[in-house]
């Protein structure tokens, strides 16, 4: 069974931060950009942890584990 992940969504947005280099006319500008890239990262990782918990539940739930044997073994042509 694989593992379940999750991503510490502080240290990815503030490694995406830190490898994208961002030019802007002025302070404020890539100020906003860098605001930016941090909240989307941020976001984007807690949106991932959500999938991967419900998922992973899922998979670990024995009703689930159930149907996918019955599923397979149809498939394969084991009634």
């Amino acid at each position: 069974m694989p593992e379940k992940i999750k991503i510490d969504p502080e240290k990815f947005a503030y490694a995406v931060l830190q490898n994208h280099q961002i030019e802007g006319p002025d302070k404020e500008r890539v100020a906003k950009e860098s605001l930016s890239l941090y909240l989307q990262s941020y976001l984007l990782v807690n949106q991932f942890n959500q999938l991967e918990a419900s998922q992973f539940k899922l998979n670990n739930d024995s009703d689930f584990k159930k149907m996918m044997l019955a599923i397979n073994k149809n498939i394969n042509g084991f009634y």
